[in-house]
């Protein structure tokens, strides 16, 4: 097996591994169709927070996505793929990945803040890419997940949210991204890197969603230093549009 057609993205947190492996599946999807059918993504690491799986899926339906727990599913598939690419979360450590894939070449991609000078990335990384600059003790790192699935978010609360998230009022966050579901049936993708201009949310390419209550996936995911969960949590709870509430404010945005 040729060891290009796996490709194993490792580095620090916040760096821009996700983004690299987005743009690389648009390249071959979009430019080179004919040579790229099946592509695969699996990202372990994260559980039952799978934020980054669900956007790629959504950004391309034809990418067969993996996560915890499925690893047999995604090395049966790995034979008759194209291409794959395999994220490592920073708690998984270097042997995770020559355990799952046994003898199996794979090249390895290193993406690094550029005051980034020696560590065991580049030593590991046949290409080493330089991402965000992200300038943290990666060793103290703490990361807050919450999946909230069904739960619909005030579109004036969001705002209000994800600017103190990104003014630093619930802890020192230097990396931020979730999806939520909105008021009026939209669903969103956004992030933030300490440092790097924001920008604005990306409304990801799904229905509205007017039905009842929400069935998929949404969540928040923040890394930074002195996280303060509980008013985090606080705040989120009085951002949500009430449960019994969602019905009747659906029927009220079809019949406006």
């Amino acid at each position: 097996m040729d060891e290009e057609k796996i490709v194993v993205v490792g580095g620090y947190v916040g760096c821009g591994k996700t983004t690299w492996i987005h743009q690389q599946i648009a390249l071959k999807e979009k430019g080179f169709p004919q040579y790229y059918k099946k592509i695969l993504y699996f990202k372990p690491g994260t559980g039952k927070f799978q934020i980054d799986q669900k956007r790629i899926s959504i950004d391309f339906p034809k990418v067969k996505v993996f996560g915890d727990g499925q690893e047999e599913k995604f090395l049966d598939e790995l034979e008759s793929a194209d291409m794959a690419y395999i994220e490592l979360e920073s708690n998984l450590g270097l042997g995770y990945i020559e355990e799952l894939l046994k003898d199996l070449p794979y090249y390895p991609v290193a993406i690094l803040p550029p005051l980034c000078k020696r560590c065991r990335w580049h030593s590991w990384g046949k290409e080493i890419l330089t991402g965000a600059a992200i300038r943290e003790n990666f060793h103290q790192l703490e990361t807050f997940r919450l999946v909230n699935t069904g739960k619909v978010i005030y579109i004036n609360s969001f705002n209000k949210l994800w600017n103190e998230i990104t003014e630093h009022i619930y802890g020192k966050v230097i990396r931020a991204k979730g999806i939520f579901n909105l008021d009026d049936g939209r669903i969103i993708y956004t992030e933030f890197i300490s440092d790097i201009p924001p920008i604005d949310f990306l409304e990801l390419n799904l229905p509205r969603y007017l039905q009842g209550v929400p069935k998929r996936f949404s969540g928040l995911e923040l890394v930074g230093f002195s996280l303060n969960e509980v008013s985090l949590l606080r705040i989120l709870e009085n951002s949500y549009l009430p449960s019994f509430g969602i019905s009747q404010y659906q029927q009220e945005l079809k019949s406006s």
